[in-house]
């Protein structure tokens, strides 16, 4: 009785651990994921302010030169 209950609670640790190392495992890969993705969202949020600002840089200088040249 004592070797079967002792084989069940080992199996029971291995099979814990084994599901505990799964988790971890999904939970790094989709924390990776994670981070690409974030980066990636960034990158595009950055680049779309970027010509926004570029966009209104130029039309202000060109601005500028007409009401230089105005009379």
């Amino acid at each position: 009785m004592t070797a079967t209950a002792n084989f069940r609670q080992m199996a029971q640790y291995i099979g814990l651990a084994i599901c505990g190392l799964m988790m971890r495992t999904a939970f790094g890969v989709f924390g990776i994921l994670w981070g690409i993705i974030r980066e990636i969202v960034n990158g595009v949020f950055r680049v779309a302010i970027g010509v926004i600002v570029a966009i209104f840089s130029t039309i202000a200088f060109l601005g500028f030169i007409l009401w230089l040249f105005t009379p």
